[in-house]
């Protein structure tokens, strides 16, 4: 038994759940066609056996084409009828009362093997499929259908800037007009010159499992097309053809279907646009805004600290004229405190004081601190406030001033001299005789 007729034997044991004899005797009797045999086991009727033809021989009969050529299959001779399984009227009715038994078992064992059941990949790729059905068409299939399979497919996506993909799931047992068709119009270049690319598989290949996962589909032997969007890696299903019966209808509207994907995707570009530009306006906008708001922020506390800085240095003066004005009241509380224990002073030796505004006859003692001679000065009111001391004759500083006076007139910043600050000298010390003259220096 060749391997057409043990495929007819298996796919009729699959269907009625028979035996292998039974379904041999049946398919012996209907020269293998396995419609016809299904048939006559469900309505329980036994065919009659039929002439064999020689259209017929060595080959099944399908709908549109064997898998193997007719012409070119040896004869292969029948095997035996074997007996009938109704043999008997009695095995007759006892078949035809378990009926009721039977039928829901045979009913569930179709639906089963209808939605779950494994259909045999008979080809991977639809180039395998080519070159083994219509080596005619090998020439001209890289013209139609895209090389590889699916995986390579989505490799080379990026690289060839495809937007649609159009793929033809192809029936290999079922009508062949659309496939045909398909070599001898210019479907594939249109699809193509559309910025596509047409992918082809056979049915329950693992390609054609991925582009259209329907648990049915690979029972349901309905060819189809199925147009995708391609954006990136991604597949977008967006139109799904099945009736593939009229191809000038089919291709016409593959068209028309990538002219109205076209405009939508063009469309779409130009929304993306306008969003885009729209977003980039916005961010534009808030850039320049934030660049406002940041001038702003900055001016604000360059502001603050400019306002801050004149507080500060408005409080450094309020507070240094503060203090200048109780240093100011301490000699002058030092000055009237000396005014009210005036005395004359006494000594064997004088000497000149001169002031800005007039002059003073001093007595002293030579072994009389010179501070004596700054005392005697600052009681008197023709005697500036902030003051120092200096004779010409030699020319120099007095130091005369006490420590306390001399800090109260480097905190005015009235630049004194060291020279004038006292160091508890007397007047022989300091060199000062009787008809010296001393200059008061106005600070």
């Amino acid at each position: 038994m060749d391997e057409i007729r043990q495929a007819a034997v298996a796919q009729m044991m699959d269907v009625t759940n028979c035996t292998e004899n039974v379904a041999l005797d049946f398919l012996t009797r209907t020269n293998y066609d396995v419609e016809i045999a299904v048939r006559h086991f469900f309505e329980g009727t036994i065919p009659e056996a039929l002439p064999r033809t020689p259209s017929s021989s060595g080959s099944l009969s399908t709908p549109s084409h064997s898998l193997v050529n007719s012409e070119s299959s040896p004869e292969i001779d029948r095997p035996q009828a074997v007996l009938p399984r109704y043999h008997s009227v009695l095995q007759l009715f006892a078949q035809f009362i378990t009926l009721p038994v039977r039928l829901p078992l045979i009913l569930i064992n179709i639906v089963y093997d209808y939605f779950f059941g494994s259909q045999p990949v008979l080809y991977a790729h639809v180039s395998d499929y080519i070159k083994k059905e219509y080596p005619e068409y090998k020439e001209a299939m890289d013209n139609v259908f895209y090389r590889s399979q699916l995986q390579s497919l989505r490799n080379d996506i990026q690289t060839n800037g495809w937007k649609w993909l159009v793929a033809y799931i192809h029936d290999p047992k079922g009508n062949q007009d659309f496939f045909k068709y398909l070599f001898n119009s210019n479907l594939p270049e249109q699809i193509r010159t559309r910025g596509g690319v047409f992918f082809g598989s056979i049915m329950a290949s693992e390609d054609a499992i991925r582009l259209r996962p329907d648990r049915t589909f690979g029972r349901s032997r309905k060819p189809c097309i199925i147009i995708f969007v391609i954006r990136g890696n991604t597949l977008t299903r967006k139109l799904y053809i099945d009736d593939l019966s009229n191809s000038e209808v089919v291709a016409t509207n593959i068209d028309l279907a990538l002219i109205d994907l076209i405009a939508d995707e063009n469309e779409r570009e130009a929304n993306e646009r306008t969003q885009n530009e729209s977003r980039r306006l916005m961010e534009e906008q808030n850039r320049q805004y934030q660049q406002s708001l940041q001038r702003d922020m900055e001016r604000i506390a360059k502001t603050r600290s400019e306002e801050e800085a004149a507080r500060k240095i408005q409080e450094n003066e309020k507070r240094k004229m503060l203090e200048s004005e109780q240093r100011l009241a301490k000699v002058n509380d030092y000055r009237r405190t000396l005014q009210e224990n005036s005395s004359d002073a006494v000594g064997p030796c004088e000497l000149l004081i001169r002031f800005p505004t007039g002059k003073k006859v001093v007595k002293f003692n030579e072994d009389d601190s010179l501070e004596k001679l700054f005392e005697e000065a600052l009681k008197s009111e023709l005697c500036p406030i902030f003051f120092q001391m200096h004779q010409n004759f030699p020319k120099k500083a007095v130091p005369c001033l006490p420590t306390w006076y001399f800090e109260i007139l480097e905190l005015e910043e009235l630049e004194p001299k060291q020279d004038c600050l006292s160091k508890n000298a007397t007047f022989r010390e300091a060199e000062i005789t009787h008809g010296t003259m001393i200059y008061i220096d106005n600070l």
